[in-house]
């Protein structure tokens, strides 16, 4: 069955960049589009995150995220924040992505008050599900929190101690919004993270990138909590898949910031790529890897080396030694307009 845009409902149209689809749908949860379709629905009405969070059905503390989502992204730029280019072509690995296996999007379909009646009375694993549930978030749930909880494990496919690790890990980083607690839900159904196993693997992660984050917005001044979805998957990326340290990450962090106004975790990526790449795991191996870099490039331009020295800068632009002294001296704040 096909499906196709009802001409009647065109009415007032309004632009989407084809950034947000072409490289970002995947990526992008319910609250993010929300919110950004509020932004150009709306535009160029000065963006009021109570205005928001009303208008979209979410709190607050969701809105903030989803902002600082699409600033990630480069879709939507803070006050006072210089346009930055962006790459608006449709990421190459999406073909290398579609030949991984992709499971099939879970359908949201609350269950009606008769319905959460009906598995109560059969199930007693549901009702321990209700009741450790009001324990564990210290409020009852309502039937907005039982549709919830029963979707995740009837719809989603988690079983009752998968969905309980959910609410902890929830509780313990202050997300206790159902929204946020249903996104996780989804998020692990679609992945199949479907065992206790599998559950502490996930929290373990979660919690490693955030610790991380906390440490690495504390050296810069970033004064966010918790680190965006993207910058969640940048961050484990680094430290989980490629096995950086919080030195190597902050040298890529000091190494940007040498060429760029604003955090843009993207550019972080291509320069810990590279060195991953090049199998570079310290401080000092980096500083070796420019310096050949730099003798190399030297020796083949002798000739015009003076000329074109006048312009150019070092493959190394930070103090190997200036970067440890900094390292002992917490908190360390990056301030636009000094570096």
């Amino acid at each position: 069955m096909g499906y196709r845009v009802n001409p009647d409902a065109w009415g007032y149209a309004f632009a989407v960049p084809s950034i947000v689809v072409d490289n970002h749908i995947k990526m992008a949860g319910a609250i993010q589009l929300k919110v950004l379709l509020w932004l150009l629905r709306n535009s160029p009405e000065e963006a009021d995150i109570n205005v928001i969070s009303r208008a979209v059905g979410k709190t607050s503390e969701d809105v903030t995220d989803a902002l600082a989502f699409w600033v990630e992204c480069g879709v939507l730029l803070k006050d006072g924040q210089a346009p930055a280019h962006v790459n608006s072509e449709p990421e190459k690995s999406d073909v290398a992505k579609a030949e991984q296996k992709v499971l099939a999007p879970i359908p949201p379909a609350r269950p009606t008050s008769e319905q959460i009646k009906a598995r109560c009375g059969e199930s007693e694993d549901i009702r321990f599900l209700f009741n450790e549930a009001q324990t564990k978030l210290g409020k009852t749930i309502g039937y907005d929190g039982q549709s919830t909880l029963l979707m995740m494990h009837d719809q989603y496919g988690l079983p009752v101690e998968v969905v309980l690790m959910i609410i902890e890990y929830c509780v313990s980083v202050s997300k206790t919004s159902l929204g946020y607690i249903s996104s996780v839900g989804k998020d692990w159904g679609e992945r199949e993270i479907d065992t206790l196993e599998k559950a502490d693997e996930q929290i373990e992660a979660l919690k490693s990138c955030n610790a991380l984050w906390k440490k690495l917005a504390q050296a810069i001044g970033n004064k966010n909590p918790r680190p965006t979805t993207k910058q969640s998957v940048y961050i484990n990326r680094w430290s989980r898949e490629w096995g950086f340290s919080f030195e190597m990450i902050y040298l890529a962090y000091e190494e940007m910031a040498d060429r760029t106004q604003s955090l843009q975790f993207a550019y972080m990526d291509k320069i810990l790529k590279n060195w991953h790449e090049n199998g570079l795991k310290t401080p000092e191996e980096v500083e070796q890897f420019n310096r050949e870099r730099l003798n190399k490039n030297k020796g083949k331009s002798r000739g015009t080396a003076s000329k074109k020295q006048k312009g150019s800068r070092s493959p190394a632009s930070y103090d190997l030694d200036e970067f440890k002294r900094r390292s002992l001296h917490e908190p360390l704040v990056y301030e636009k307009g000094k570096k």
